[in-house]
């Protein structure tokens, strides 16, 4: 068993061993993978540890990095190469990449970015990898606005369910990848005419939204083409009139008061 990390800000993990094919999810910058075969086009099947996602990406993208140590816990960290801000960038990381800091100051990081070689971030754009935030949903809300991008799991275009599972990684709540598994696990049924609250998940067929509060959902959605907030009663009347169906469970997470 031969365990790589990714040392790209993601790599696009397809459903064939081509750049042309389609997206089925992104694995993330310092997320680690199990190669399970590999072409000699220079594309290797993989296993995403975090979720268990099997898909090819190309072997470019994968490398050898120190231990994680942090987390990004921002939408984006633009990632330079010296400590001034003012330095060239190197690119960047998105939200729940996992990164090993060598060194940091009150306001810097240094990061590996290989074995051998390193960038720096704020360092208020990053959190311990066994922290875990109380308020799960302000992770979500920091991506207001990202493009909507079906399979997309990096913080520059996700789909619904990424949105998800990413906000809920930042405490530490496992969750898998496709909406249809997470209605299957997440949280406890609640009755329908439950008064919703914060962090509530709402389902339909192949869809899930986040509640802010007990009218408001945010969600990737390709209607908006976005991460967007609007009431729930906008979003269920819309998804039924264009054949989403109707809401097919709600779900509690934990009470985030």
């Amino acid at each position: 068993m031969t365990r790589y990390q990714v040392i790209t800000p993601s790599a696009p993990m397809r459903h064939g061993p081509d750049q042309m094919s389609g997206l089925e999810t992104d694995a993330l910058f310092g997320e680690s993978v199990i190669i399970l075969d590999e072409e000699a086009s220079g594309w290797v099947r993989v296993r995403l540890e975090t979720d268990g996602y099997e898909a090819w990406v190309e072997r470019t993208m994968l490398g050898e990095l120190p231990p994680p140590t942090h987390r990004v816990m921002v939408a984006r960290s633009l990632i330079t190469s010296g400590r001034d801000i003012k330095s060239p960038s190197l690119g960047y990381l998105p939200m729940a990449a996992q990164i090993s800091v060598l060194d940091h100051d009150d306001e810097v990081a240094e990061i590996a970015l290989t074995h051998h070689a390193k960038g720096y971030v704020p360092l208020h754009h990053l959190m311990t990898v066994d922290t875990c935030l109380d308020d799960w949903v302000l992770s979500a809300e920091q991506l207001m606005g990202t493009p909507y991008r079906w399979g997309g799991r990096d913080s520059i275009g996700i789909d619904c369910s990424a949105l998800v599972q990413l906000a809920l990684s930042g405490s530490s709540i496992p969750s898998p990848r496709n909406s249809g598994d997470q209605e299957k696990t997440l949280g406890r049924t609640m009755a329908e005419h439950t008064v919703l609250a914060r962090g509530d998940l709402i389902f339909w067929k192949g869809h899930v939204g986040i509640m802010q509060d007990s009218n408001n959902l945010l969600h990737a959605n390709a209607w908006h083409n976005m991460v967007m907030s609007e009431p729930l009663s906008h979003a269920v009347e819309r998804i039924m009139d264009r054949d989403g169906g109707p809401v097919t469970r709600l779900a509690r997470i934990a009470d985030l008061g």
